[in-house]
This record gives structure tokens, sequence and C-alpha cells, in this order.
């Protein structure tokens, strides 16, 4: 008869437990687990806190861009490397806060496509210029020194879309109609698509006609830009139908062409008073 013997091991935080089972210092581990999880819970608390934050300093519904910097931490976690992720997501803060700031002061209605264009790419540039009271102050008294200048530049970002060429001397002034290419594009006879690129102009088109007449411009969201496109959207027997907005009409023809007739003269004229100061030579002298 044969007796059974129990093996046991006894898991001791300091002394050798056998050959079974080496020495570990299961408290101290226990303890480190412990004490990661909360360090990480606090660390996710912080990232929520830190991301409520940025999206109220951008005056945003939700900040893109930090979840990625999270992610891409290594494990091998430096100084240097701490002075990298706090170049990068101040980058991240500034310009949104620049766009912000550039919207609610009303600068970007003033610019052209063109000119907010070279905005965006001044804010993506390693030129960006960190947030701080000195350079927020600085750059917007210089915007706003130049904004009449800036809003001219504007207009005749819109005439060259015309391609018309000022330095030949061109007669030309913008008169009671024009004609714009590639807004839209039917296919196949049956679907009819708005352009980017053709909302785009007409919304610069339309820009200094609210701004010469005193009124705000419109969020880009109901822009005439916009509601010709939902008015295009329609189907294609709207192409060739008229659409009438503040300060023209717009007909549209399959080869993608589309004829502005302005509504406005007095305005028209304004405008034209811009080009010829800009290019003296470029509208034909009054008769």
């Amino acid at each position: 008869m044969h007796s059974t013997t129990a093996l046991t091991v006894d898991i001791n935080p300091t002394q050798s437990a056998g050959e079974v089972i080496p020495s570990v210092a299961i408290d101290r581990i226990i303890a480190q687990r412990d004490s990661g999880i909360a360090t990480f819970m606090q660390g996710m608390n912080l990232i929520h806190q830190a991301q409520k934050q940025l999206t109220d300093a951008a005056g945003k519904v939700c900040f893109y861009g930090l979840t990625e910097i999270v992610t891409c931490i290594s494990s091998s976690y430096t100084s240097g490397e701490e002075a990298r992720i706090q170049r990068r997501i101040s980058r991240l803060a500034d310009r949104a806060v620049w766009q912000r700031l550039m919207n609610e002061t009303g600068m970007l209605t003033l610019m052209s496509t063109k000119q907010r264009e070279a905005w965006d790419k001044s804010l993506y540039s390693e030129d960006c210029p960190e947030i701080s009271l000195d350079n927020v102050l600085a750059t917007f008294k210089n915007l706003n020194a130049n904004k009449t200048n800036t809003f001219e530049q504007g207009v005749i970002d819109v005439f060259r879309t015309l391609s018309w060429d000022y330095k030949t001397n061109n007669p030309c002034c913008l008169g009671k109609k024009i004609i714009l290419n590639g807004i839209i594009e039917v296919n196949e006879g049956k679907y009819c698509s708005f352009r980017t690129y053709g909302q785009e102009r007409i919304n610069d088109l339309a820009r200094p006609f609210w701004l010469l007449d005193g009124k705000n411009v419109p969020d880009f969201r109901v822009s005439e830009g916009v509601k010709f496109r939902d008015f295009i959207g329609r189907g294609t027997q709207q192409v060739g139908e008229l659409f009438t907005c503040d300060y023209f009409t717009i007909r549209a023809f399959k080869k993608g062409t589309a004829h502005i007739t302005f509504t406005r003269p007095e305005l028209v004229d304004k405008i034209n008073e811009i080009v010829a100061r800009h290019y003296p030579g470029a509208l034909p002298p009054e008769v």
C-alpha cells in the first residue's frame, strides 16, 4: 500500500521557494500592477481633460490629431522625445487657434480662395507662428492695417481666374455678363455633378458684392456656391434653367460653362474701380 504525499510550494516574497517555482517578489509585482493601472487611468483622465481644453481653445466640437500623437508614443520614452511630442501638440493647438481667430475676426471673409490656401499653407509650414499674446496682437494689427489691400487683392484674384491678362493692357472690365468654364460636369447625359472648384469660384465672385454692399458674407454652408450646387443636384433637368441669388443669376450648360448675369450694376462699377486702381490700363476710359 502506497502513501500519497501532497506536493506544496510556498510563495515567499523574500526567500527561495525551492526548485519548482523560483523566488518572486509577488507583493512588489502586484503593487506595480496596481500602480500601473492607476497611473494609466490618471493619464486617460488627463488626456481627456487636455482634449476638452484644446477643443474649447479651437472653438470646435472635436480636436483632431491628439489620438495619433498618443498612439505613436514609444516605450523608449526619453526627455528628447518629450520635447518633440510637446512641439507636435503645440503645433496642432496653434493651427486650430489661428484658424478660430481668423474666422471669428472675419479676416477669412476678406480673402479669396487663393489667399486662404496661402494662409493654410503657412499654418502647416515650419514657420507657423506660436500662439502668444504678442504674436496674436502683432499679427492682427498688421492684418487689420492691410485689410483693404487684402480685400482688393482678393477681387483681383477672382479676375485672374477669368483668364484676362492685365499685363498686356487688354481693355477688359466686369460687364453685365461673364462666362465661367468647368463649373459642372454631365456624365452620359444623365448624371450631373457640381465641381468643388466651381463652387469656390462662384463664392469668390459673390464675396466682393456682399462686402461692397455693406453686408456680412454668408456662412459657406449657405453660400451661393452651395445653393447652386443643391440646385444642380436635383438632376440634369436643372441644366439650362435659371438660378437666382442676391447679386447675379446663373445658367449652367451641359458643356460645363455657367453664364452669370449681374443684377446690381452699381456694385459692378465699384468692383471695376478696384480693378482700375490696380491695373490703370486694363479698363477703357469712360465715355
